[in-house]
């Protein structure tokens, strides 16, 4: 047991003097760039050791606000927002995967998708106050365009194109999955309110109709749905989104909550 807790010691040591190390060569490096100011603003603020800030630059610009390259390329977020989705996916199933050695398919993916979804994102991207930092026009104001989620993912697609993996999965473990307290929060918190509100329908004998209104766009042109949930024909939820299945989903967090009360 001593050995195996001096060993433990030896690795965080080992750990917190390759971190100085990094740090000590990143900030003698940085001496040598021009824009200095902006690589210390981003490791200031979000802890990031970029080597290219364009990156990052490119990732906090939303497409309201793109710019333009040397061949006149419009550039904005969404590439490294795709590039983002899927390393942050991929570094979730790691860790979940390594931590959890007896958690069944079924439990891995629902935890996954928990900690993947939009909404989830869009609050991280808030606790970590990437709202204050990216570009967008005058226009892009509504909450439900999901811009602040999507800017996450276009950092850590940033991350990934910048310093590779192994840091993106740093972040995601630091920003996204916290701590093992914060997990088990996240695991045992049913997020499907759609299933538990059919399931209270069932046990109750109640009939649940959903009703779409007709589909809109936004300023950004992107698919707006909106539905509400009738029990026993009389609106107890209504629910908003980008997708059907996510208006449904708060529509039927709003009907359990009615429940409730």
């Amino acid at each position: 047991m001593a050995v195996t807790t001096r060993v433990l010691l030896l690795g965080n040591m080992l750990s917190k003097i390759s971190y100085l190390l990094q740090q000590t060569y990143w900030k003698v490096r940085l001496l040598f760039k021009n824009d200095r100011k902006a690589y210390l603003s981003l490791y200031h603020h979000l802890g990031i050791m970029a080597n290219n800030i364009k990156f990052y630059q490119i990732a906090l610009s939303h497409k309201s606000m793109s710019m333009i390259d040397k061949e006149g390329h419009r550039l904005n977020n969404e590439r490294l927002e795709y590039l983002g989705d899927s390393v942050i996916s991929m570094a979730v199933a790691d860790y979940l995967f390594s931590h959890y050695k007896e958690a069944s398919e079924g439990m891995l993916t629902t935890t996954r998708s928990k900690l993947v979804n939009r909404k989830y994102l869009n609050n991280i991207a808030f606790e970590q106050h990437i709202d204050c930092f990216i570009r967008k026009g005058k226009s892009v104001v509504s909450p439900n365009n999901n811009v602040y989620g999507n800017t996450m993912e276009a950092i850590m697609g940033a991350i990934y194109l910048d310093r590779g993996y192994r840091t993106s999965c740093k972040f995601v473990e630091k920003w996204i999955i916290k701590n093992p307290e914060h997990m088990d929060v996240i695991i045992y918190t049913e997020t499907n309110h759609k299933a538990r509100l059919m399931e209270w329908g069932q046990k109750n004998k109640m009939q649940l109709f959903f009703y779409f209104l007709p589909e809109t766009r936004d300023k950004e042109h992107h698919p707006h749905f909106e539905v509400d949930v009738f029990i026993n024909g009389i609106v107890s939820g209504h629910g908003s989104g980008r997708t059907k299945k996510e208006a449904e989903q708060n529509a039927s967090e709003e009907a359990l909550r009615n429940i409730k009360a």
